[in-house]
């Protein structure tokens, strides 16, 4: 399931691009992440202590981080609404680009990712274990850079024959 590629895109979309497989390998292993992550969390609470980092290094052996933050993201967004989730872990989670794919009666279909059976403080815990580690990581990145940014930087300058640095004309 490590090399599965988390499909982005919406059933529609998948449906209209031929992509039908790659949307149903993607979302059998969202399942199955979804499972192993309150599997993970349950396991590893005892004693009224959650040990996020062995939870995480076990998931890592099975799902990519981005796929784990995935499903983190998604289950915090599904109970934006609770306390039990601190206001640092609810804004990454509507950081983390995946979009919403709505059915014919408006429900978001990527509610089935949420992880339940799982208290919301310790999948609060859980979620500041996986951003540190995608912050430590630097390799997963999920959130694009901004056209608008990327149009904003200051162009390069070049050197002219003699070595100093002047700005470089449109």
């Amino acid at each position: 399931m490590k090399d599965i590629p988390i499909y982005d895109k919406t059933a529609a979309y998948a449906a209209e691009h031929n992509e039908r497989e790659a949307y149903r390998a993607s979302y059998k292993a969202n399942m199955a992440c979804k499972s192993a992550v309150s599997e993970a969390i349950n396991k590893n609470y005892a004693d009224n202590r959650l040990d996020t980092e062995n939870a995480l290094k076990t998931l890592k052996q099975s799902f990519s981080l981005e796929r784990i933050a995935v499903i983190t993201a998604i289950s915090i967004r599904e109970i934006d609404y609770d306390g039990r989730i601190s206001r640092d872990n609810k804004e990454w989670a509507k950081t983390v680009p995946f979009p919403t794919d709505n059915d014919d009666w408006g429900m978001d279909r990527n509610g089935v990712f949420r992880v339940s059976g799982t208290h919301p403080g310790l999948l609060n815990l859980f979620a500041d274990t996986v951003r540190k580690e995608l912050e430590l990581s630097k390799t997963v990145p999920l959130k694009k850079p901004s056209l608008v940014e990327k149009l904003s930087r200051p162009l390069p300058q070049k050197a002219d024959k003699s070595g100093v640095k002047k700005e470089q004309e449109l």
